[in-house]
């Protein structure tokens, strides 16, 4: 069945298998969690090598605590240390890979908006009263401001439109004040 899909000119989909990303999951999930437990045996093996040195008088006797119990702790504390600093930047990739998927996101819109074709209704609104204004908005624009180019429900508005409905003055494009106010 591959084959048949290969030869009709298609690339056969292959997904990871689940197995793989469910351990993948798993292992980022607990990775912390082993991080604390190796730091937590290293400090008990620091304690056993500690106690076991506190009770012996000879310095030959205390050596073999030192070096079992001693070096398994300074490892364990190492490997904690790993563990715990990959997890931390696991975390920080995370957060990176989220806010470039964020940019790109704003980034497409952006493009998409700058490509946009251009209306020619607000030129020809602005010949007859020279204002404009989107039906729920609040303020009141020239027909070229960046914040209704574009716009398919822009309507002209009048001196009375703009008192009637209490509009004010674009704060971008800072259009005359037609009431005085």
């Amino acid at each position: 069945m591959a084959q048949a899909t290969e030869s009709a000119g298609q690339l056969p989909q292959r997904r990871p298998p689940m197995r793989s990303a469910v351990w993948r999951w798993a292992w980022s999930s607990a990775r912390g969690y082993v991080g604390w437990l190796l730091a937590l045996g290293g400090a008990i093996a620091l304690f056993v090598g500690w106690f076991g040195i506190s009770g012996e008088a000879l310095t030959a006797k205390q050596l073999p605590y030192l070096v079992s119990a001693g070096l398994t702790g300074i490892a364990l504390f190492i490997l904690a240390g790993v563990f715990l600093a990959t997890d931390d930047v696991r975390r920080q990739f995370e957060r990176i890979t989220e806010l470039e998927r964020k940019v790109d996101d704003l980034y497409s819109l952006f493009v998409a908006e700058a490509e946009a074709p251009r209306s020619s209704q607000p030129h020809s609104l602005a010949s007859a009263t020279g204002w404009v204004a989107l039906p729920t908005g609040a303020s009141y624009h020239r027909p070229d401001c960046s914040l209704v180019t574009g716009k398919t429900n822009v309507t002209a508005v009048a001196v009375d439109d703009i008192e009637s409905r209490q509009l004010r003055p674009c704060r971008v494009c800072e259009p005359d004040n037609p009431t005085g106010r």
